[in-house]
């Protein structure tokens, strides 16, 4: 068991916001996901994925376990630059039998030429859908500014999801399967996250690692970095499946850096970075 829990018994007097819970996990190498999900009927669950385990744990809204260390049968792999999300946690939406629960696993790194792939799992380790080198198709935004799209979708025609395949310079194919349940509202999506790059280790001494969580998985982007008189020092070319850049830069002396990231139309993040030496 990788995650560890306690309630401390106060709230903040003449204030709206009462404090409810803490969850406490063990320090982890590759990362860990906290989040809110609904396995369909309202029936919401807390959700902690610990990446280096490949487990993941749910717990009622009242913080009770519901179902602790469901062992996840593909395992992240920072040595190959391979890391699995995890979303879609549900009761019906994939097979609609309400007695089993599924959950969707992407590879959100791939391997060079190939796209993601993505699988349908039940919490006992069955295989309900596999698909190689695949990506699931996500954009909030994109280049219009308002075109939002999902993986998967309520329609008046059922509910569908969509993956696509391709290989840059050869075109993309975009398939569609129907799915038997309908997807609840407030379920945690694969490919959306709250940020777009991430920096570590910060500071730096010589090695810079930017991991990218692009807004579409259909566009391509730039991540531009900046000495500190905001002179343009280097330009990554980031597809809509590439998560991770490690920049290796001797030439880079001690200061503050600055990277934008953007695409033609739009700018979705500044940030900076320190590289001490």
């Amino acid at each position: 068991m990788f995650l560890t829990a306690h309630i401390v018994n106060y709230t903040f007097c003449n204030a709206q916001i009462t404090y409810e819970y803490s969850y406490f996990t063990t320090p982890a190498t590759l990362g860990q996901e906290f989040f809110l999900t609904n396995l369909g009927n309202n029936e919401y669950k807390y959700v902690i994925y610990d990446y280096d385990s490949a487990r993941f744990s749910l717990y009622n809204l009242d913080h009770s376990p519901y179902i602790l260390n469901i062992q996840i049968p593909i395992v992240s792999n920072p040595s190959t630059n391979t890391y699995y999300r995890l979303g879609y946690i549900t009761k019906e939406l994939f097979d609609c039998d309400s007695t089993n629960i599924e959950y969707a696993m992407m590879l959100s790194t791939p391997r060079p030429n190939e796209h993601p792939n993505f699988a349908i799992y039940r919490t006992d380790g069955t295989v309900l859908f596999s698909k190689d080198s695949v990506g699931t198709v996500f954009c909030i935004g994109c280049g219009s500014g308002s075109w939002e799209m999902h993986p998967i979708m309520n329609t008046s025609a059922g509910t569908k999801l969509y993956l696509f395949y391709g290989v840059s310079g050869t075109g993309n194919e975009y398939m569609v399967f129907s799915l038997c349940g309908m997807l609840p509202e407030g379920i945690n999506e694969i490919g959306k996250s709250d940020f777009y790059v991430m920096v570590y280790p910060v500071p730096s001494s010589s090695e810079v690692n930017f991991k990218i969580n692009c807004p579409s998985s259909l566009e391509e982007y730039d991540l531009h970095i900046f000495n500190s008189s905001l002179q343009l020092l280097k330009t990554y070319k980031i597809n809509g499946d590439q998560t991770q850049i490690n920049a290796i830069d001797a030439s880079l002396s001690s200061g503050t850096y600055f990277f934008t990231f953007q695409n033609k139309i739009k700018i979705y993040q500044t940030g900076k970075f320190i590289i001490s030496k």
